[in-house]
């Protein structure tokens, strides 16, 4: 896989490909990525809270591990910079969290239904969002969280 493009950040098409397990790198944003994307299709199919506190505890670990990474990676923001509301791990759950539930529903209701693109939709929302928050941070327009 190519190098993240984006001042050192993952793009959003890197983070998608990450989500299905393609192009993988040893980068830790996409092997999180994907891992995210495992536990919430996993999440769907558990109903004991337990275990689903369990899950949710592993999935706050691996965006520990993006914010971590992050950090040591994103570019330094500049004096005046706009803080941003979330870290860019919980961005990525968020997404990882939309794209399973769009694929989940062109499973189950296919690739025409309302349901589906209402879903599909809310990814592309996302995918927007994250490609502007990671131009920002790369302009040092924004900084994250913690930054």
């Amino acid at each position: 896989m190519s190098a993240p493009t984006i001042g050192g950040l993952p793009t959003a098409p890197q983070l998608l490909s990450a989500f299905q397990g393609r192009r993988m790198s040893e980068h830790e944003p996409f092997r999180s990525a994907h891992a995210l994307a495992g536990l919430h299709e996993h999440r769907l199919e558990l109903s004991d809270p337990g275990e689903i506190a369990e899950l949710d505890a592993r999935r706050s670990a691996l965006v520990e591990l993006i914010d971590e990474w992050i950090a040591r990676e994103a570019p330094e923001h500049r004096d005046g910079a706009a803080l941003h509301t979330e870290t860019l791990g919980a961005v990525v759950d968020r997404m990882a969290r939309s794209w399973v539930a769009a694929n989940q529903a062109i499973d189950a209701e296919g690739a025409r239904s309302d349901k589906t693109h209402k879903h599909w939709y809310h990814l592309a929302e996302l995918v927007d969002g994250y490609t502007d928050l990671v131009t920002d941070v790369a302009g040092g327009r924004r900084r994250l969280p913690g930054q």
